[in-house]
């Protein structure tokens, strides 16, 4: 995908937001695309196209992602993680004890509600500091890439 300079983009419609000029990123590749991974819309027929669409389906993905969670690991991981430090598994060991009859100081669920607490502000920071990561990760992203290769083997 090649781009050209900012200064010579077309007119955007309204509504669109403008790229700021400094903000494209400059990719320069080494690699050669594999056979039949040119352009699939380039003066195909219809068959063609989703044929070679198909091919496309193994070059990798440019994407960046720096997030830990998705919808369905936050909270198994997120868990994990917090038991793994030791001082959340000592707070749960003490408020569990406390729903032994022979041990118990106070009443176990008040013991609970602190470790409960701390457990959800932090999964709550942790929640928030992944979806900044996905936001950032969404900017750059979609940030405008000039890409510079060589094509002469297309020809």
């Amino acid at each position: 995908m090649e781009r050209e300079p900012a200064g010579t983009e077309e007119p955007r419609p309204p509504g669109r937001r403008r790229r700021r000029e400094g903000r494209t990123r400059t990719v320069r590749s080494n690699l050669l695309p594999p056979p039949g991974a040119e352009d699939p819309a380039a003066g195909a027929a219809k068959g063609e196209r989703r044929r070679r669409r198909g091919c496309a389906q193994h070059l990798a993905d440019n994407r960046l992602k720096t997030t830990k969670y998705t919808l369905l690991s936050f909270l198994p991981k997120n868990l994990f993680e917090q038991f793994h430090r030791p001082a959340n598994v000592y707070f749960v060991f003490i408020a569990l004890l406390n729903f032994v009859p022979a041990v118990n100081a106070f009443q176990p669920g008040l013991a609970l509600a602190p470790v409960l607490f701390i457990l959800a502000i932090t999964a709550f920071r942790d929640l928030w500091e992944d979806y900044s990561r996905h936001r950032s990760d969404h900017k750059i992203n979609h940030l405008g890439c000039l890409v510079f290769s060589s094509r002469s083997h297309l020809k």
